[in-house]
C-alpha cells in the first residue's frame, strides 16, 4: 500500500481505492483539501479523519499565476486568517487549502488556481486588448499603466505589447545552442532565486519569463535581447520540426569537424575571434603563459587570440567547453560562470580553496559566493594519494579541520570510512611534485600519515621558520630542503598578471605585474614595490597592489564613495579578502 508524507498532516497517509471510500452509509465523506465529496483513489489517514484526493495531494507547493503574476503564490492547508477566507477570483468562502500570497493577501481557492496552466515558451496567439486598467505584465513582471495590452484567452494572461512580440528562440554568439523562451523558469530554479543573466551579468528573476538553454541551464533577461541584437544575435522563428532537423543537422556536423573548423572561434568574454592551437610547437611557444580560464601554465589543446600582439588572451580548450551555469555541492543555488569576478578589478578569493585568482569564477550574485575554475571544476568522488580510501567533496554542516594544513572549514573532501580524515579544496588540489627557485631539484609532497613519527623537526627552508607537526609539506632528498606548501606556491599560484585596468589612482590603465626590483617607488607611499605591482606602461610609473598603501587607495576610489550602508561593508569586505598583506 502507497504511503507519502504530506506537508498538511502530521501523520502518514495512506492510498485506498474508490470502492473502500464510498460504502459509508449515507454519510458523504469529504476530501481536507478541496472540500468536495471524495470520488477516486484517496490518501487517508489511519490515525484520524482526515483524508485527501490523490489529485489534491499532488498540487504543486507554490505557483505562479495570470491572476497575481508579480508574486508566487504558495499551498497553504489551512485558512491564513481567523475562520474563513474570500478567493480573490470567484469571490467564494472556504477554509480548507488556499493558495495565497503573503506579501498581498491575496487568495485562490485550489480550482480557481488550478484552471489556467500556461505552457512553456507560450506558443499561443496573443489578442490586442484595448482600455485596459493597469496590470502587471505576467512576461516581464513589471507594471504597465498604458492603455494597449496583449491577452491570451487560452492562459488568461496579460502581457506589454512588447513582451508579446519577443521571438520564440535567439542565438547569442558564444553559446552552441539555440535559447528558447520560458515562462517557466522556476520550474528548473525554484521561486524567488535570482540567476545571473548570461548575456549582461545583471540578476534575473525566476518567477518572470527569459531565454534559456536547458542543456547548459543558462539563462538571459526577457528584454536583452533588443539592446544587443547586432551580428552576435539572431532572432530564430523556424518551426519546431525546422528547429529540430537544424539542431540535428549541427549535431551530425560536429562529428567529423577537424581543427580548421574551430579557427575563429568565438568565446562568450572574449571580443576578438580565437584560433586552436594543438601541435607541438605551439606548446613550446606558450611554455611561459598561463590560461586566462583558469590561471594555470598554458598546454595543448587550446585557444590563442587571432590579436596576439595586442591582446595575448589564452583559453584552455577544457576551460572554453566549460559549462555556463552549474550546480556545485558547496552551494545551494546554482552558479553562474563570469569571465571576471565582479569586485573592483577582478582579483577575488575562492570560498572553496582561499586562494585569491583572478581567472574566470563561478558565482552566485546573492549569496556572492565565489569558486576558482579548479575548485568548481573538482570531481565529487577522488582517488588521493594522500589517502587509502576514496574522497567526497562535501559542504559539511559544521567546520572540520584539513589534515594536510590544520585550517578549519566547511568546504571538504571527506572520507566516509574515516570519520576524523578531511581536506580541503586547497590542500586537495595541491601538485605532488612541484619546481622551486630555492632547489634545483623537484620537490615532492610529503603527507603525514597517522602512526609516521618524524624523527626531527623541520625548519622552512623559505621562511626559515619550524614546521607544525603533522602537516603536509614539500621535501627535497638531495638537499634535505623541506618548505610548507603556502611557501612553495606562493599568492600567485592562480593569478594571471599582465592586462590592464582603470584605476582612479590614475588616468592611464594599470597592468598588474610582480615586481622585486629596488629602484620601483610606489607613486602613493614612496616605498618600493615588491610583490604584487600596478604599473602604467605609458609613464613607466608604479603603485602598490597589496598591503595598506593599496587599502587606503581603494578606500578613496569613486565606486566606493558612492556606495553607503551595507552595500558599502560587503564591497569593501570583497576587495579587502582579495588584498594580500592587509592589516586593516
Amino acid at each position: 500500500m502507497e504511503k507519502i508524507e504530506h506537508f498538511s498532516h502530521i501523520h502518514p497517509l495512506f492510498l485506498k481505492e474508490e470502492e473502500e471510500n464510498d460504502n459509508n452509509g449515507n454519510k458523504q465523506i469529504l476530501c481536507s483539501g478541496c472540500g468536495t465529496p471524495i470520488s477516486g483513489p484517496a490518501f487517508c489517514c489511519d490515525q484520524c479523519n482526515y483524508i485527501l484526493h490523490k489529485s489534491c495531494t499532488e498540487l504543486p507547493r507554490y505557483m505562479k499565476h495570470p491572476f497575481h503574476p508579480q508574486h508566487p503564490l504558495t499551498l497553504l492547508s489551512t485558512s491564513p486568517y481567523k475562520g474563513h477566507y474570500i478567493c480573490d477570483a470567484c469571490r467564494g468562502i472556504y477554509k480548507n487549502f488556499v493558495y495565497h500570497c503573503c506579501l498581498c493577501h491575496y487568495d485562490l481557492d485550489i480550482t480557481c488556481a488550478c484552471r489556467w496552466h500556461p505552457g512553456d515558451g507560450h506558443r499561443h496567439d496573443f489578442m490586442l486588448s484595448t482600455n485596459m486598467q493597469p496590470f502587471i505584465c505576467y512576461a516581464c513582471g513589471e507594471e504597465a499603466n498604458e492603455s494597449l495590452a496583449f491577452l491570451c484567452t487560452i492562459c488568461q494572461i496579460l502581457v506589454h505589447s512588447c513582451c508579446a512580440q519577443m521571438p520564440f528562440a535567439i542565438r547569442i554568439n558564444g553559446h552552441p545552442h539555440r535559447l528558447k523562451l520560458s515562462y517557466n523558469l522556476h520550474e528548473v530554479y525554484g521561486f524567488r532565486v535570482n540567476m545571473t543573466c548570461g548575456a549582461c551579468y545583471g540578476t534575473m528573476s525566476s518567477a518572470f519569463a527569459g531565454y534559456f538553454c536547458s542543456e547548459c541551464m543558462f539563462p538571459v533577461h526577457l528584454r536583452c535581447p533588443r539592446p544587443y541584437l547586432r551580428e552576435e544575435w539572431e532572432t530564430a522563428t523556424e518551426s519546431d520540426e525546422d528547429e529540430e532537423c537544424e539542431e540535428e543537422e549541427s549535431y551530425l556536423g560536429s562529428e567529423n569537424e577537424d581543427s580548421q573548423d574551430i579557427v575563429g572561434f568565438s568565446f562568450f568574454s572574449h571580443e576578438h575571434s580565437l584560433k586552436f592551437m594543438e601541435d607541438q610547437q605551439s606548446t613550446l611557444q606558450y611554455g611561459d603563459k598561463v590560461c586566462d580560464g583558469c590561471a594555470q601554465p598554458i598546454t595543448t589543446p587550446f585557444f590563442s587570440c587571432e590579436k596576439e600582439e595586442n591582446c595575448g588572451f589564452l583559453l584552455h580548450q577544457s576551460c572554453a567547453e566549460l559549462p555556463r551555469t552549474k550546480q556545485h555541492p558547496f552551494h545551494v543555488h546554482p552558479l553562474t560562470l563570469f569571465s571576471k569576478a565582479p569586485p573592483y578589478d577582478g582579483i577575488y578569493r575562492c570560498d572553496g580553496c582561499r586562494l585569491l585568482s583572478n581567472g574566470f569564477v563561478y558565482r552566485c550574485e546573492e549569496c556572492q559566493f565565489d569558486l576558482d575554475v579548479c575548485c568548481g571544476s573538482l570531481q565529487e568522488r577522488v582517488e588521493h594519494e594522500g589517502h587509502k580510501h576514496p574522497l567526497f567533496l562535501k559542504k559539511t554542516s559544521i567546520a572540520r579541520q584539513c589534515k594536510g594544513c590544520h585550517v578549519w572549514s566547511k568546504h571538504m573532501f571527506v572520507c566516509d570510512v574515516c570519520e576524523d580524515f578531511a581536506i580541503d579544496c586547497g590542500c586537495a588540489t595541491l601538485p605532488c611534485k612541484v619546481w622551486h627557485v630555492y632547489d634545483k631539484h623537484p620537490l615532492i609532497l610529503n603527507y603525514f600519515v597517522e602512526g609516521d613519527l618524524r624523527e626531527r623537526e623541520y625548519e622552512c627552508g623559505i621562511c626559515n621558520e619550524k614546521m607544525a607537526p603533522k602537516q603536509w609539506f614539500y621535501y627535497c632528498v638531495d638537499c634535505d630542503l623541506a618548505a610548507h606548501p603556502y611557501c612553495v606556491i606562493g599568492k600567485s599560484w592562480r593569478i594571471k598578471f599582465g592586462g590592464s585596468f582603470q584605476y582612479d589612482a590614475h588616468s592611464h590603465p594599470l597592468a598588474l605585474v610582480e615586481e622585486a626590483m629596488q629602484n620601483t617607488k610606489c607613486e602613493a607611499c614612496g616605498k618600493g614595490c615588491d610583490g604584487w605591482t600596478l604599473k602604467c606602461g605609458q609613464c613607466k610609473c608604479y603603485f602598490h597592489r597589496e598591503g595598506n598603501c593599496f587599502w587606503e587607495q581603494f578606500k578613496k576610489s569613486a565606486k566606493y564613495l558612492a556606495l553607503s550602508g551595507t552595500m558599502r561593508h560587503r564591497y569593501a569586505a570583497n576587495v579587502l579578502a582579495a588584498t594580500p598583506n592587509v592589516r586593516a
